[in-house]
């Protein structure tokens, strides 16, 4: 077995030093994902967190960035207010200016970690769903940087436990714990490290070739 690393680092050329160098912000990130299904779950969620965070820090501004026009649509359906801004694409522009998210669970946890950006991450699916995943899922945490680190480096918060509430303190913790930010930013700084450098397809197409060599 050989390690080749991470695809995403050839599509973030932008990110050199990112980890290092943490924007000074008052912009909130809301990343519900990509999928109907979990804009529809996810960003009420973080809209009712929002406003508990807005509530205890009045100077934060909020984005909502989504892939494409269709869920921006969604968005707007399901609550969103119309002076929370919604961006369509660009991710990598916004997590370069941003102080923290609050990101469904998946690989934009990852673009989040490339950046240096502390993240609260969350994943809701139906109940069945969820009594299925759970007896067959054995990981400790669906957030791919705490699976990488072997640790919390982003706090989680699965089906119950994602509640306003939990979301909004984990959040303010982040913003306004700067200790707590520069030991996730440390963190992440190593994860980013581990991934080996740009050129991850590349090592994979030679370790395949050299397979099939031999």
């Amino acid at each position: 077995m050989e390690f080749v690393g991470h695809p995403l680092l050839d599509r973030t050329p932008d990110i050199t030093n990112a980890t290092e160098q943490p924007p000074a912000s008052n912009l909130l990130l809301l990343l519900p994902g990509s999928r109907q299904g979990e804009v529809k779950r996810h960003l009420p969620v973080m809209l009712a967190a929002m406003k508990q965070i807005k509530a205890a820090r009045p100077q934060i501004e909020v984005l909502i960035v989504l892939p494409d026009a269709g869920l921006a649509s969604l968005a707007r359906s399901v609550g969103s207010p119309a002076d929370v801004q919604i961006q369509i694409g660009n991710l990598h522009g916004a997590l370069s200016r941003t102080a923290a998210a609050i990101a469904s669970t998946g690989t934009v946890t990852m673009e989040c970690a490339l950046f240096g950006v502390p993240t609260v991450t969350l994943y809701k699916t139906s109940w069945s769903t969820y009594q299925v995943g759970k007896r067959i899922v054995t990981v400790k945490s669906l957030t791919m940087p705490n699976l990488l680190a072997g640790k919390t480096v982003f706090p989680e918060f699965i089906q119950d436990a994602a509640t306003p509430a939990n979301i909004a303190g984990a959040a303010l913790d982040l913003l306004g714990n700067a200790e707590r930010r520069g030991s996730i930013q440390h963190d992440l700084a190593n994860i980013v490290n581990s991934l080996g450098g740009p050129g991850a397809m590349q090592r994979a197409a030679r370790a395949i070739v050299s397979l099939l060599g031999d």
